[in-house]
């Protein structure tokens, strides 16, 4: 997959002729994904390229709405989605104040067409140009011949909506599960591995504690049942966000730390994949040291089951 970061106004080049399905695409769900997918049919039927066109970064942000957005999935671990969806290229649009002004029909005479779009797939609530004010019923008005519009509707899971703002808030919740079935595969963010404490190590249970490569949205803390990749390999291991009240007092942020059943080995500095499977329990002080490697005993023993009856 090709990918083109652009800035607005656009430089003059030759684009190949395509099919692009426009949106933010955050979280890259289930509904996301039938959007995209819908582009790529109508490219190959049509013998020509699919991409994505999508934003960078959030649009909130840069207005000044909010300082700092945490996303589901942050632009290259979108980026790593759309690969798997075989789409030819993506191009990212840089969001700034400039382009938040455009109107609907400079959006479409100055970015569309002078990429070559010869056909647009997007969800039933896509806005775009100043303000939102452009709809897909504006894409069609605006088109003139010069390319297709398609749109596709909600994708339902459970009579709802399945939206970013469902999957964020059902991550929030630590409903591993709901998730899943959003997004039709496992989250997963990436992160690496620095120096910690190395209070695991020294009772029995050596932790990764990683550094997030990206300002991914923050889970809710609490021990997970998870999937490692690194270096082509996949690993089980069990994962705890939090404060480590039992260690630690008056942290500022939360840590993650993952202990990688049954793997013995150096990971500093490297990047690791960590994939929800589920969610154990929240996060609670212990009366002491003792007590904590008990507990973490007992999730480690309850992760290994967990992981063969999710992965079987």
């Amino acid at each position: 997959m090709q990918v083109f970061e652009l800035t607005y106004p656009l430089k003059e080049r030759d684009y190949e002729p395509s099919i692009v399905a426009i949106g933010f695409f955050d979280g890259v769900h289930l509904g996301h994904q039938k959007v995209i997918k819908r582009a790529c049919e109508i490219a190959r039927s049509r013998n020509l390229v699919c991409g994505v066109m999508t934003f960078d970064p959030h649009p909130k942000q840069v207005m000044g709405i909010k300082d700092k957005i945490d996303q589901i999935t942050p632009i290259h671990s979108k980026l790593k989605q759309l690969e798997t969806l075989h789409v030819d290229f993506t191009y990212i649009i840089q969001f700034t104040k400039e382009f938040a002004n455009i109107s609907p029909e400079e959006f479409v005479e100055n970015i569309l067409l002078k990429l070559n779009v010869r056909g647009i797939v997007v969800g039933f609530d896509f806005t775009f140009g100043y303000k939102g004010l452009g709809t897909p019923k504006t894409l069609v008005e605006l088109s003139q011949g010069y390319f297709t519009v398609d749109v596709i509707d909600s994708y339902n899971y459970k009579r709802e909506k399945i939206s970013s703002t469902r999957v964020r808030d059902r991550l929030l919740s630590g409903d591993i599960h709901e998730v899943r079935s959003l997004l039709g595969r496992n989250y997963s963010f990436y992160g690496r591995v620095v120096r910690g404490d190395q209070l695991g190590r020294t009772i029995g249970f050596p932790t990764a504690n990683l550094e997030l490569l990206e300002d991914y949205l923050i889970l809710k803390n609490g021990v997970y049942v998870v999937k490692v990749n690194f270096q082509g390999k996949t690993y089980p291991g069990v994962m705890n966000i939090g404060y480590k009240p039992t260690v630690k007092q008056n942290l500022k942020s939360p840590t993650y730390e993952v202990h990688l059943i049954d793997f013995d080995g150096d990971l500093y500095g490297q990047i690791l994949e960590v994939e929800l499977l589920d969610y154990i329990r929240g996060e609670k002080k212990f009366s002491g040291i003792h007590e904590l490697k008990e507990q973490i005993y007992k999730d480690t023993l309850e992760a290994k089951k967990a992981f063969v009856n999710i992965e079987r």
